[in-house]
């Protein structure tokens, strides 16, 4: 008798930790942001870093599958069949905007580059319309996406891509400008959301480092306009992210360079101050031996419920 019911006692731990196991695993998002260098099915002899092989391409596969991603925000992706050539058959795909025939003129005619998302299909999307950064541009759309699962919260997406040459200081130059002008709009976008008590994560190539040397730097001028009105309401996941991304030099297709700075980042709401971000490494041999991407991808482990 006693042993019957040690049993039943035994069993019944089990069932509640498995409970709470998968619950804790369902509260988890696995994020990845990660610009992709020109990627293509039909490259531009007139764009090189747009041609890449068969064997490329199985090795972007192989680093994305390493990784376990339940949502992938994409740049500088030109097509659907580009991107699926990455992520495989089991991830919905969703482009830019920017790529329906609606937006023909604000297209290029060789390669473009798009943002978008790779999501698991365990998960259910729905695709509200992008978030025009920077009106009549031909590149900066943030792609606008809400997660939707059973009894979870919904989650605000956006993959950015921000206007490249203004990377540090802030000087007069165009680049500049525009820059914060994009955050701007970026920090409305997430004022609506907190507005709305809505849960959200910014994920993209900021152009920008809004972090040095793996250090927060709370004045940075382009941090301090996303996040002007929500002070510690928003969270830069990638604040003390290091900078130990190594690719093919650009000088010297023998040698590795490595970026000094992380400029692709994630922002999330309604800080939790538990969830940080990695760069996902090439190795020495991947990196010399395939053209895969001039960023390295960029990961974090989000917990919804820790930032509703």
């Amino acid at each position: 008798m006693y042993f019957l019911k040690g049993r039943l006692y035994l069993i019944i731990l089990v069932i509640i930790g498995g409970i709470f196991s998968i619950h804790a695993q369902a509260d988890n998002l696995k994020v990845v942001t990660w610009n992709l260098e020109w990627l293509t099915t039909k490259p531009s002899n007139k764009i090189p870093q747009s041609i890449r092989s068969e064997q490329d391409f199985s090795a972007l596969n192989d680093k994305f599958r390493t990784m376990s991603v339940d949502v992938l925000a994409f740049q500088e992706v030109n097509s659907i069949t580009a991107i699926k050539k990455v992520v495989g058959p089991f991830y919905n795909i969703y482009l830019s905007d920017r790529a329906k025939s609606a937006y023909r003129s604000q297209q290029f005619s060789d390669v473009n580059q798009y943002t978008g998302f790779a999501v698991s299909q365990k998960w259910l999307a729905h695709d509200p319309k992008d978030l025009v950064l920077s009106p009549n541009s031909k590149l900066r759309f943030g792609t606008y996406l809400i997660l939707q699962r059973m009894g979870e919260p919904n989650v605000h997406l956006l993959s950015v891509h921000l206007k490249q040459g203004c990377i540090g200081k802030k000087s007069r130059k165009k680049a500049c400008h525009q820059l914060i002008q994009q955050g701007e709009k970026l920090n409305s976008w997430m004022k609506e959301r907190i507005k709305n008590k809505e849960t959200f994560i910014v994920m993209g190539d900021f152009n920008h480092n809004l972090s040095f040397h793996g250090h927060s730097s709370q004045n940075d001028w382009l941090w301090l306009a996303l996040n002007h009105g929500i002070e510690k309401q928003i969270e830069l996941v990638t604040a003390t992210t290091g900078a130990v991304c190594q690719v093919k030099s650009k000088h010297d297709p023998n040698s590795l360079y490595r970026y000094p700075s992380v400029i692709d980042h994630i922002i999330v709401s309604k800080p939790s101050h538990t969830s940080y971000a990695e760069q996902v490494l090439y190795s020495r041999q991947e990196a010399l031996d395939h053209h895969l991407s001039d960023h390295c991808p960029v990961a974090s482990t989000i917990n919804i419920r820790g930032i509703e």
